[in-house]
């Protein structure tokens, strides 16, 4: 008996030093962040956006529905096949049951192929049923990277990317055009772009907008972010005129040029303004997007104060003033837990306690505690070794991942915001005393923004709100 103990000690012992010399299995999250669902089957998935819990997700080779109503287990509903690139800020219409999908002027294959065609496009999808989806209009137009939603989806502002074929030989990249989609079978585009002259004076490229609960429209692009009043009267901060705002004729509002200190592209990529949060209007968050190795430049998440751009600033003859933002704080990836290096920031999107779920490509999601503006913390992350992820959205209590390799995956956070007030020695965030408005609504792979091969590394929060209740999708029993 005694010898067989020490036979079993001994096997024991010889176990235990062969599991102490192998070396340590990375893991693909932090203990707070479960994975409670994928779907692999969208592995080109660019991005998403929900109507109720409908899901849809756009990808390279389409537009797709899943009910969503157990996060845990999505069930396909419906697909629409096409080749289109990029479509990277898929928007929605709640109240007409709409999917806007815009095609990059690089994308009439799939994926991108070198731009010889002048024009971008958008397909207006009718999703009243997402188990058919049926194409509803289709426009062309000068611009067509992304297509965002303005006043309750009567028009949309469609932006980017770099300068082509047929554009004016000053311009750096397509400013916003504007498109009335009422009828989205006869659209009525507007006479003029928008935002013109927005990099120190120049006409550059145009990235995204957001519309916050205000109604402002922030666009984000070349040089930095600025927002606009699309409906409602209002002052405009460069001529002192009081007028009233539309689509086409918008009133600025505030933002500016960033700084390259904080951002050294100062290429903005998508921004967000957080109401009724901590610091309020005063306080815009932003993605600079810049795709490299080097982690002293590579795009990272701001958060910046508003302060200094409510009186015009960001649009008056900044081809001298060479005005800037003030950033409070910067976060990259670098360094952080659960991280193997540097990527560059994308989309995010804010949970409303003051979490945000951050894509940072090949280095996945990453919980940010923003409550405190002045001092951004990761809280936890989510990254797997293959990730290439381009975007996460807060939803139903978890956050959905658009991931350009793994498909779509579903994430529960269970850890805590930590940085309330003047928490860890951070400072208070800026006093909210902007002026509110009269708005009604609250390998390799292509670069997908500056379009060039890079190596592999796509809300924010849907910019789409209604005033109206929307009736809601119908789904199918289980």
């Amino acid at each position: 008996m005694g010898s067989l103990r020490a036979v079993a000690l001994a096997v024991l012992a010889t176990v235990a030093a062969l599991v102490a010399a192998a070396p340590a299995v990375a893991q693909d999250s932090s203990p707070n962040v479960e994975r409670v669902a994928r779907i692999p089957e969208l592995a080109s998935a660019i991005s998403i956006n929900f109507i109720d819990d409908v899901m849809f997700v756009s990808t390279v080779g389409g537009l797709y529905s899943f009910d969503v109503s157990d996060p845990a287990n999505p069930q396909r509903l419906g697909a629409l096949p096409m080749y289109v690139w990029e479509n990277e800020d898929v928007d929605v219409d709640p109240v007409r049951k709409r999917v806007f999908i815009s095609r990059d002027p690089r994308g009439f294959t799939s994926p991108a192929t070198p731009g010889a065609f002048p024009k971008g496009a958008v397909h207006v999808i009718d999703v009243s049923d997402p188990r058919l989806m049926t194409q509803a209009g289709f426009f062309l137009l000068p611009a067509g990277h992304t297509s965002t939603c303005v006043n309750d989806c009567d028009f949309l502002w469609t932006g980017g990317p770099s300068r082509g074929i047929d554009q004016p030989a000053d311009w750096g990249g397509r400013p916003i055009f504007a498109t009335d989609v009422r009828d989205p079978a006869n659209p009525v585009p507007c006479p003029e772009p928008i935002d013109t002259g927005r990099n120190d004076g120049k006409t550059d490229y145009a990235h995204d907008v957001q519309v916050d609960a205000d109604g402002v429209a922030w666009v984000s692009g070349a040089g930095g972010v600025r927002g606009y009043w699309t409906e409602g009267r209002h002052r405009d901060p460069v001529t002192g005129e009081v007028r009233v705002a539309t689509p086409c004729d918008p009133v600025p509002y505030g933002g500016s040029g960033t700084p390259d200190t904080a951002t050294p592209s100062r290429f903005m990529h998508n921004s967000f303004r957080d109401v009724k949060g901590r610091g309020g209007r005063r306080v815009l968050y932003g993605t600079e997007e810049n795709v490299t190795s080097d982690c002293a430049t590579s795009g990272r998440f701001v958060t910046y104060d508003l302060k200094g751009t409510l009186g015009g600033e960001g649009f008056r003859d900044t081809a001298r003033t060479r005005h800037r933002m003030t950033a409070l704080d910067t976060w990259t990836p670098e360094g952080a837990e659960g991280s193997s290096g540097c990527a560059s920031a994308h989309y995010f999107s804010a949970r409303g306690d003051g979490l945000f779920a951050n894509a940072f490509y090949e280095q996945g999601v990453r919980f940010l505690d923003v409550s405190n503006p002045r001092r951004i913390e990761q809280v936890g992350w989510y990254r797997p070794a293959d990730a290439n992820t381009w975007a996460a959205y807060w939803h139903d209590g978890h956050v959905f991942v658009a991931d350009l390799q793994r498909g779509v995956e579903v994430l529960r956070f269970s850890g805590r915001v930590r940085g309330q007030g003047r928490g860890k020695g951070g400072a208070a965030a800026p006093r909210d005393d902007a002026p509110r408005g009269g708005a009604r609504r609250a390998g390799l792979a292509m670069d997908p923004d500056l379009g060039y091969l890079c190596p592999l590394r796509a809300p924010a929060p849907s910019s789409a709100a209604s005033s109206s209740k929307a009736p809601a999708i119908a789904l199918p029993a289980r």
